[in-house]
């Protein structure tokens, strides 16, 4: 899994600052992220991203899950979720369009992005040091 974070976790310290952001980020209505439990066992984390220009462009969504967790549908029903729920009328963060960003060769992560209707919009050029590789930019449009 760590080869694909952006921010891998390394020690108590290092979570600690990322509960520490995530509960700021709840506040300020920037980042709403939730853990994924199948039989009270964290499997993954799911996040719902306002913009951030020039990162991100639209809203945005983001996810992983555990090794043992993958081929069970758990990322493809987290995203369909916020997908809907972005797109039903919630006014806490509005999206007409919303990007599922990943890195070129996560090829688990496009998968999720075809099964739940995000077109390949682009290739991202890396943006070291943050994201050193290409990326895919997945994107879908509000329904009309």
């Amino acid at each position: 899994m760590r080869r694909w974070l952006v921010n891998p976790i390394g020690n108590e310290d290092e979570a600690r600052a990322v509960l520490a952001r995530q509960k700021a980020s709840w506040a300020d209505g920037t980042r709403l992220s939730w853990a994924v439990e199948m039989e009270s066992t964290v499997v993954g984390h799911f996040v719902i991203k306002a913009a951030n220009p020039p990162e991100t462009l639209a809203t945005g969504v983001g996810y992983w899950t555990v090794a043992e967790a993958r081929g069970k549908g758990i990322a493809s029903r987290c995203v369909q979720t916020a997908t809907d729920w972005l797109f039903g009328g919630q006014d806490i963060m509005p999206a007409d369009e919303i990007e599922l960003l990943h890195t070129v060769g996560n090829e688990g992560s496009c998968r999720v992005a075809q099964k739940c209707g995000y077109a390949l919009e682009s290739v991202l050029a890396p943006m070291p040091p943050k994201f050193p590789s290409e990326g895919h930019r997945h994107l879908r449009k509000r329904p009309a």
